[in-house]
């Protein structure tokens, strides 16, 4: 509030969208803060602990102060800047689809111009102050994948009347783990784990 923004909310979920639009032609970038927090009981003993059971846990709520300031930063310019600036406050960043709703709501569209850019920062253990990044991915998603075998019993002593599973269940997790890099160049961050059988 008080800012020169655009702002929208989303109505699938607690999103918040905002657009600050430069006073000189240029093109349209994408800045993006998550904002939710983790159903995790906060037991720092601190002043400003959250007391209801959930907290921001993965630095959330310095990822959503860091884009409030940069939006006020960048609105105390508005007459230098170039174009416009998409501020995406983004929810259900753990696992929950809240950037695949904000897509679905618009967000790409709410400058008018597509984003040329989006540019996001996730804070980390270490050293403070200190910024790092480097060409390509930065940061890391997971997904599964879920493989289910179904053979046929017998008895051990005759096995060619049996459709066992296990020596494919064994020739699928090299043949799993070999595929990506096979696929993959070396230098990409891609890896495939069998974890459990």
């Amino acid at each position: 509030e008080g800012l020169p923004l655009e702002i929208t909310t989303g109505t699938r979920t607690s999103s918040v969208t905002a657009v600050l639009r430069g006073e000189l032609p240029g093109p349209t970038v994408l800045l993006r803060g998550d904002m939710d927090a983790l159903p995790i009981l906060e037991a720092t003993n601190l002043d400003f602990a959250s007391a209801n059971g959930n907290m921001h846990a993965c630095g959330h709520d310095l990822h959503t102060a860091g884009l409030v300031g940069a939006a006020k930063v960048l609105s105390a310019h508005q007459s230098e800047l170039h174009g416009s600036v998409i501020f995406m406050f983004q929810p259900g960043e753990e696992g929950h689809g809240g950037a695949k709703i904000m897509l679905e709501e618009g967000l790409l569209a709410a400058a008018g111009d597509p984003p040329v850019a989006a540019y996001a920062i996730h804070v980390g253990p270490g050293p403070r102050g200190v910024f790092a990044t480097r060409g390509g991915p930065v940061a890391a998603g997971s997904n599964q994948l879920t493989v289910k075998l179904k053979g046929r019993g017998g008895h051990g002593s005759q096995p060619h009347q049996t459709l066992d599973p296990v020596p494919a269940a064994a020739e699928l997790v090299l043949a799993l783990q070999s595929f990506v890099t096979r696929r993959f160049n070396a230098f990409d961050p891609v890896v495939l784990s069998i974890t459990r059988l």
